[in-house]
């Protein structure tokens, strides 16, 4: 009798254990790191809907440049998976030769001067798989752009198609990032 009722016991809680919540998330927009502005060096997206978390070390890891040169500015915010061979995806956002950034929305089209650019790299080469143009551009908010602290953060989406004309969405993307500058800022 008391083995039958420790069984009953181990059976019933066997069935409680199993109806409780299920604790791994498998939404992968929750897998992004949360959207900050405080300098986390964080970025993330959905890439055709799976998350994209960089590595945070070595060549994949988040990075970000403002520079100032020949007259003009140029953005780069850069960040890739860290694998090899075909498995490896890098996303690029960048602007060419703009005037001063500043907390706003930006267009991103082609990788041109004075543009802003959305830019997806598949496969163990440095060939771009796909980038934005101005007949399908994305979208870049800068919500924080912060010149005393090296700090750069927002939000960004785009759309890009692939050799082959296969649509790849870059979605949800965001990014708290501090960033390497040679601009000078000059406090009252």
């Amino acid at each position: 009798m008391k083995k039958f009722l420790f069984l009953l016991v181990l059976i019933a809680i066997t069935i409680i254990s199993a109806c409780s919540n299920d604790d791994d998330n498998n939404n992968p927009i929750d897998q992004l790191p949360p959207a900050t502005q405080t300098g986390k060096q964080t970025i993330g997206c959905l890439i055709n809907g799976e998350a994209f978390i960089p590595t945070r070390f070595g060549g994949g890891q988040p990075r970000a440049f403002y520079q100032f040169v020949d007259g003009a500015f140029t953005l780069g915010i850069s960040a890739s998976n860290g694998n090899a061979g075909p498995n490896f995806e890098s996303i690029n956002i960048g602007a060419l030769d703009i005037s001063i950034l500043e907390e706003s929305t930006y267009n991103l089209k082609e990788f041109e001067t004075g543009h802003f650019f959305g830019e997806y790299f598949v496969g163990g080469g440095l060939e771009i798989s796909g980038t934005t143009t101005s007949t399908n551009p994305g979208s870049l908010i800068i919500t924080k752009f912060d010149q005393e602290n090296g700090i750069i953060a927002g939000t960004f989406e785009f759309t890009v198609l692939d050799k082959e004309g296969n649509e790849i969405k870059v979605t949800d993307g965001r990014f708290d990032l501090f960033y390497e500058s040679n601009v000078t800022v000059i406090s009252d």
